[in-house]
């Protein structure tokens, strides 16, 4: 169990566009996202609106219901699932444990101290107009702009395009520098996917 980031390539803009817009044919879509269908039912206890009901409320401009609050967060992500792009790098990323090994990695290896990729990747700036979330999913958008600063930081960053045939005989730290390099290699790629493609990146934790 825990708590993993993953991330798309967006134009947020187009994300705020679809805020009462009224466009069914794009909420058919996005009701059938593979992503979205995982999350449309969730109904904690107590909690009187689905993530499928917050969905319809945003396309069609209704009233929220504030006391919902996480389901438009995961109504959010089903929409940046359909509007966005997929990155290079899809794998989840567990919040505090493989963060710490990259933070680790970024320290030992490159000499980046006091840097924290978690608080990079998860600012606490949701940049849409539903109801704070009190909870989970945890929502942050780098914009361009930002991942720009995000690349200078980390440019002296290389990465060996092989790292598992520097360890002949891996132990259980050396599986785990292993893990880190891949993650540090795939976030690297997808700030750099999204600065060619001249996109936003959102990013998600739940």
């Amino acid at each position: 169990m825990g708590y993993y980031i993953f991330s798309y390539g967006i134009e947020a803009e187009r994300v705020r566009e679809t805020f009462g817009s009224k466009n069914q044919r794009f909420l058919a879509e996005i009701e059938q996202n593979e992503v979205f269908e995982n999350y449309s039912d969730f109904q904690p206890g107590g909690y009187k609106t689905t993530p499928a009901k917050a969905l319809k409320e945003i396309i069609n401009g209704s009233v929220f219901d504030a006391k919902s609050n996480y389901a438009y967060g995961y109504a959010i992500i089903g929409i940046c699932a359909t509007l966005g792009t997929d990155l290079p790098y899809t794998q989840e990323i567990k919040l505090g444990y493989d963060t710490d090994l990259v933070n680790d990695i970024l320290s030992e290896d490159f000499g980046i101290i006091g840097f924290s990729i978690e608080e990079e990747l998860l600012e606490d700036n949701n940049p849409f107009k539903i109801p704070r979330i009190d909870d989970w999913p945890l929502i942050s958008l780098l914009t361009l702009s930002d991942l720009e600063e995000l690349r200078s930081k980390l440019g002296d960053v290389r990465i060996p395009e092989k790292t598992s045939d520097s360890f002949s005989n891996t132990n259980e730290e050396d599986e785990d520098k292993i893990l880190a390099y891949e993650h540090l290699n795939g976030i690297l790629a997808n700030v750099r996917f999204c600065i060619d493609n001249k996109l936003d990146m959102i990013s998600f934790c739940h």
